[in-house]
């Protein structure tokens, strides 16, 4: 069988796709993988080339400062070889004499120190000291002025140690006050006794220059030359801390260690700036040349000639990098649409599958219906003979009619729920108070749960009053009240709770006003996911066979839906479950039922009162027909509409026309109804119904309602009143 076959509503068959077989997740990690490989794999090799650059740019730093250092050796050795030179020439024109030889051809021997010193530019002076430290010569001054360096340390080092050749700390000269360095010899007698000094006073601005000069080029240089003892003879820049030391001590540790020359990494106390420094010994004097360069400068020109070069490397990498986010990006978009797809196919089968099960449930509700109007006709037909053979004594029958009046009882019970689900039960509605209601209903629950289970209710006496069917209300708590014990065979807790909500927006299915919740809270083994989706569906149970309809909850929702609510049921596996009724507050006026009035039967001098009775079905009929006739009323049977239309245009007369609705013809029982109204508007007419939807039409023609199935006190009820208006 087709899916048209089997669903005519849906059309034609229609074959929803199945879902593709997409993996976003692995998708998306292989984007991942591929997106982490491009930024680690070019990282690293990155990473390789700048360490690699980098150590090459310190070693052709340092190669470079080397060479500086070589350079600055080199003219610092020629400046001192200079000196040197002018000692050995100055001790050979002074010889051994002492200050008083000097005295007597100072004139002289300044001409000659003079003509000396003009021969090279970095010379600021030669001067020699007596062993006071006075000035005796001097290639400046002549005479040589009252001036005594005796007090300096550079002096008393010289005498002290007996160096030939010794090298001062930077200062300022006594008599011209010019930035110097001294190298000081010192002189002795060939007797040993010590005679003075000559003192050859350089320029340090000529040293500072030349350093100038070749840091021109690279302002990051540092290029100095210094004592063996660390001290700074000339150095330029100048040191950029305030107060600089006037010795290096880490060069100082360096020198000490006997290497003439060396490249070290160090954090320089002149500039606080880490550097890497290239030294040498400067031929064999006590004097070192040094070149320096900032690691940051490093670095930074690392950075702008490497780093940069190796960057224009990563634009492919950027652009790979656009297009994998451009691709996640896609992806994102793809798996969001596949999943509306996916959301929206599953919403078409659901809506499908809905269409489907309105459809059964449609069909289940019609043949329900039918079954149910037919059982109740049947059912007419019993109650109306039983109710008989009471009023004849029962001819020794008694226990047997009573039986089939119970099993009639219940058949009628069913036959009322089976209608309900169907939505074709007549409804009584009344305005009821659950404070009050509650009460009364309490021992018929309390009764259906069992004395295993505890029961209690709560209904407080300002829950709103509501309009609905009492019976069909009390048929729907005791429903779940059977569940709640079968759900709990070895006790429990079962409570019945009344509150008021107010929902300003639509909620769960129910729209917007204020509402009655009836909550009936069990404490039983609650209901599996799949099983809670089914509860309120029309003969699904759980229970064996034979121990359940599959109505019960199925009535309960049909109730409320037609009192114009809804239910709801809450459960987990394990800890119970709860059935919610929601019935809208009333807030009309409470529409008390009229009791029923006493039913007497109603003496007839003569069989003059007729009923048009118009009935399908036979066994009805003619079970009425006798009922009628036991209340001393002649009938007359048609057996359908058209019939009973033919009996009254022919001219026959009826003092009530009692008509089934459902019939077939042209003229069911409310077309009949009206055409009566219309050409014989006196001719009282009453009409006959199981159905819920045909009693509220009627009820709305005006005409008077019996609904299926009546016993026989209802009908004496409508008789009696009748008579009573045909006397009067």
């Amino acid at each position: 069988m087709n899916e048209s076959e089997d669903h005519p509503g849906l059309g034609t068959a229609e074959v929803l796709p199945s879902l593709p077989p997409l993996d976003f997740r692995a998708a998306r990690r292989r984007l991942f993988a591929a997106l982490v490989a491009s930024i680690v794999i070019p990282l690293a090799f990155f990473c390789l080339y700048g360490y690699y650059t980098y150590e090459r740019a310190l070693s052709e730093t340092g190669q470079s400062l080397e060479r500086l250092a070589r350079v600055i050796d080199e003219k610092a050795n020629t400046v001192f070889s200079i000196n040197r030179e002018l000692i050995s020439r100055i001790e050979d024109m002074l010889g051994s004499g002492d200050e008083d030889f000097i005295a007597r051809s100072e004139s002289e021997l300044h001409d000659k120190l003079a003509r000396l010193a003009q021969s090279h530019a970095q010379i600021a002076a030669l001067s020699v000291l007596d062993s006071r430290g006075r000035l005796v010569l001097s290639s400046r001054l002549f005479p040589a002025p009252n001036v005594s360096i005796g007090d300096r340390a550079d002096f008393i080092a010289t005498r002290d140690s007996r160096a030939t050749f010794h090298v001062s700390m930077p200062e300022r000269g006594r008599v011209k006050n010019t930035d110097i360095i001294d190298t000081l010899s010192a002189r002795f007698a060939k007797d040993g006794r010590f005679l003075g000094e000559i003192s050859i006073a350089v320029r340090r601005d000529y040293l500072i220059g030349f350093y100038r000069e070749l840091a021109t080029s690279d302002s990051a240089l540092t290029l100095a030359l210094h004592r063996a003892d660390g001290a700074v003879l000339a150095r330029y820049p100048p040191p950029s801390v305030r107060n600089p030391p006037d010795r290096h001590l880490v060069l100082a540790d360096a020198f000490a260690q006997g290497k003439s020359t060396g490249l070290m990494r160090y954090l320089s106390p002149l500039d606080n700036d880490e550097k890497l420094a290239a030294w040498r010994r400067v031929g064999d004097f006590p004097v070192y040349a040094a070149a320096g360069f900032a690691i940051r400068d490093i670095r930074l020109a690392w950075w702008r000639r490497d780093v940069s070069i190796a960057s224009i490397a990563l634009i492919p990498c950027i652009a790979l990098w656009l297009l994998i986010g451009f691709s996640l990006r896609r992806l994102k978009a793809e798996e969001a649409a596949w999943h509306n797809w996916r959301g929206e196919l599953s919403l078409r089968r659901s809506a499908i599958a809905a269409t489907r099960r309105l459809q059964r449930m449609g069909a289940l509700g019609n043949l329900v219906a039918s079954v149910a109007h037919d059982f109740n006709n049947l059912l007419m037909v019993v109650t109306a003979n039983m109710e008989m053979a009471r009023r004849k004594g029962f001819n020794g029958l008694e226990k047997e009619v009573t039986a089939v009046e119970r099993a009639a009882t219940n058949a009628q019970s069913l036959a009322r729920r089976l209608l309900s689900v169907a939505r074709r039960q007549p409804l009584q509605m009344q305005v009821i108070r659950l404070d009050r209601w509650m009460a009364e209903l309490e021992p018929l629950v309390r009764a259906s749960v069992g004395d295993k289970v505890t029961f209690g209710t709560r209904a407080p006496d300002t829950t709103w009053p509501v309009r609905v069917d009492a019976t069909e209300l009390t048929s729907a708590l005791i429903n779940i009240a059977v569940n709640a014990k079968d759900a709990m065979p070895n006790g429990g807790d079962f409570r019945i709770d009344c509150s008021n909500v107010r929902y300003a927006d639509t909620h769960d299915g129910l729209g917007a006003g204020e509402y009655v919740v009836i909550s009936c809270r069990d404490s039983g083994i609650g209901m599996r996911p799949d099983v809670a989706r089914q509860a309120f569906e029309p003969l699904f149970t759980t229970k064996g066979a034979g121990a359940g309809t599959g109505l019960g909850l199925a009535q309960v929702l049909a109730m409320t839906e037609q009192a114009g609510g809804t239910a709801r049921v809450n459960s987990a596996w394990g800890f119970g479950t709860t059935i919610d009724i929601y019935l809208p507050h009333w807030t009309g006026e409470a529409e008390a039922l009229a009791d029923a009035p006493h039913v007497e039967a109603i003496e007839h001098t003569a069989l003059s009162s007729t009923v048009l009775l118009v009935e399908d079905n036979e066994e009805v009929a003619a079970g009425l027909c006798a009922v009628l006739d036991v209340l001393g009323w002649q009938a007359r049977h048609a057996a359908s509409g058209d019939a009973a239309k033919q009996m009254l245009e022919a001219g026959n007369a009826f003092d009530l026309v009692l008509s089934d609705i459902q019939m077939p013809g042209n003229y069911d029982g409310i077309r009949l109804a009206e055409w009566i109204k219309a050409t014989r508007p006196t001719q009282p007419v009453t009409l006959m119904t199981g159905y819920a939807d045909q009693l509220d039409e009627a009820r709305r023609t005006g005409f008077a309602i019996l609904a299926k199935p009546f016993n026989i006190d209802d009908l004496q009820r409508l008789l009696n009143g009748l008579s009573m208006r045909v006397t009067k």
